[in-house]
């Protein structure tokens, strides 16, 4: 019971201190957990639902494995690193203990998937002035028209893959957009897919081209000037803790292994005795449980936050 409080406090501390930024991935698991909910009391699972969908989706953004198929194998990982979980350590340690490490366990494969998508936007967002400039370029060489530019920056757009993907999904859908709902559904797709306020105002600025022929060009060239001083400004403030990276990676392994090393040489447990105190005894197995559940919670944490999106 102990060890299961100490997990939640350091959770909620956790939840505390990082969810200024953490805020996109605490959200996208509260909407699972809210359509789960809602799939298991109306609906059949197997109906390939909200939820199906919402996975299918991620994978194919994050993956590109958007198929039925992957979202099943999806769904059969979490289940085995669930159950397996709940085996290994059944009998070994407390229920409370128990129940939070399956979870941990059926949530993992999910949040990496969570992580990586955030890790796509920030590379979007870095790639955001380049795709800016040569759009602009575009608009102005082929007379203000925002689809022609479009068209174009898709094509050319250089040393800048995950942009140049978005932008060429942007150009197929916008040749079968045939009204302004379409076009805006588009736009917002667009915007999502890097999830920064730049994005947001360039979403509009294309919307108000589109729709009603509006000169934007003044809007842009304000845009990427601003976009080149956050830049300039992300540059000089960046303070990437690579010593906490390094800590996470290597430095607590090694600790681990120092101390198996310590209690077989020096106190002389020997190598099956040593094993047998860690993972045959309740009070081994529960504090080696506690510590891998903080350290890939931790490497999780570090995963999301190393990085900042480039934003105004």
């Amino acid at each position: 019971m102990t060890a299961a409080f100490l997990i939640i406090l350091l959770a909620s501390g956790i939840f505390i201190l990082t969810y200024e930024n953490m805020k996109d991935l605490y959200d996208a698991v509260r909407i699972l957990f809210k359509k789960l909910f809602l799939s298991f009391r109306g609906t059949d699972f197997t109906e390939k639902g909200e939820v199906w969908e919402h996975v299918r989706i991620l994978m194919g953004i994050t993956l590109g494995m958007g198929k039925d198929r992957s979202v099943l194998v999806f769904f059969g990982l979490s289940g085995l690193l669930s159950l397996s979980s709940m085996v290994l350590l059944s009998g070994r340690v407390p229920l409370e203990l128990n129940v939070l490490s399956s979870l941990l366990g059926a949530f993992l494969p999910y949040l990496m998937l969570l992580i990586r998508r955030e890790k796509l936007r920030i590379q979007s967002s870095k790639e955001g002035e380049r795709m800016l400039r040569e759009l602009m370029d575009n608009y102005k060489i082929y007379y203000f028209n925002m689809k022609e530019a479009i068209d174009r920056t898709a094509l050319s757009l250089r040393d800048a893959p995950r942009s140049k993907r978005i932008l060429t999904g942007l150009s197929r859908g916008l040749d079968r957009a045939g009204s302004e709902r379409s076009i805006s559904r588009l736009l917002e797709e667009f915007s999502l897919s890097i999830n920064t306020s730049w994005s947001n105002t360039l979403k509009n600025l294309m919307y108000f081209s589109l729709v009603y022929g509006v000169r934007v060009d003044e809007g842009m060239e304000d845009l990427g000037n601003t976009l080149k001083s956050a830049r300039m400004v992300e540059e000089y403030s960046r303070r990437e803790n690579n010593e906490s990276s390094l800590m996470i990676k290597y430095m607590v392994p090694v600790i681990y292994l120092m101390t198996m090393l310590s209690g077989i040489r020096i106190f002389g447990l020997g190598a099956e005795k040593f094993m047998h105190y860690q993972f045959g005894t309740e009070v081994g197995a529960t504090w080696f449980t506690i510590l891998a559940m903080i350290y890939i919670i931790s490497y999780i944490v570090n995963l999301f936050l190393s990085e900042n999106k480039l934003d105004l």
